[in-house]
């Protein structure tokens, strides 16, 4: 089962890094001219779904050894509405914040409500990712991984709130021209690029439970990040679906 468990753990760390060095590569060369940036933007397509593959992979090896536990219902409503709220809520500030929209644009509760769903999908995932090892790793990855999901949450309200404000031309976009939607996407990813903060943590996190997982099935004390206790023992993650 260690073995298993350790495979999906190193699939997961290869998808992170894919995934990170695609947003890095999109934030930093959102500069160049025009056309360049959109061909580089489509190659990002291609990498961001083989970092996703390599996450899939990843659910699907730990949960062949480690199946996961359900949350009762209201845990997980509870959840949903937390981020649902909290997603819309900051996206009212940053709207307040910013100012009275142009003409034209959507109302200020469609914004607002986009930017709750963006966050709910977003805090969702990364959450999922925290707790399938939160237990397993030490004191400083589990830091590391709170941080990824802190970052995670602070993207995902500004980009609810770039969503939100352009909703009604993507929805045009979506029903008349799915190929011009899919183009439209380059300026979203630059919002979005700022993840790979959280990938590169999660790598880093994960990367600490893979190490310890291999010195535990060793007889080893694990100490990866310069910590001396053992991590606690592996339990069903409760992962919010």
């Amino acid at each position: 089962m260690t073995r298993t468990i350790r495979l999906a753990l190193a699939t997961f760390v290869a998808g992170f890094l894919v995934e990170g060095g695609t947003e890095t590569f999109q934030f930093f060369s959102y500069g160049y001219a025009p056309p360049v940036w959109v061909g580089l933007y489509y190659l990002g397509l291609f990498t961001t779904g083989l970092g996703f593959y390599l996450m899939y992979r990843g659910f699907h090896q730990w949960y062949q050894s480690n199946p996961r536990s359900s949350l009762s219902r209201s845990r997980r409503l509870g959840i949903v509405l937390t981020f649902l709220i909290g997603g819309a809520g900051a996206v009212a500030v940053l709207d307040a914040l910013e100012g009275p929209p142009g003409p034209g644009g959507p109302p200020a509760l469609v914004v607002w409500i986009v930017g709750g769903l963006v966050a709910l999908a977003f805090g969702n995932f990364f959450l999922g990712l925290v707790l399938l090892v939160e237990r397993v790793v030490g004191r400083v990855a589990r830091l590391i991984l709170w941080t990824a999901f802190a970052w995670s949450l602070g993207v995902s309200v500004l980009t609810g709130y770039v969503i939100g404000h352009d909703i009604l031309r993507l929805l045009v976009q979506f029903f008349t021209s799915p190929l011009a939607l899919i183009a439209s996407g380059a300026s979203i990813a630059f919002v979005i690029a700022p993840l790979f903060v959280t990938y590169f943590l999660l790598a880093t996190a994960y990367t600490d439970a893979h190490h310890r997982l291999r010195d535990r099935s060793l007889g080893r004390t694990p100490n990866p990040l310069g910590e001396s206790h053992r991590s606690a023992p592996i339990g069903r993650p409760e992962v919010p679906r």
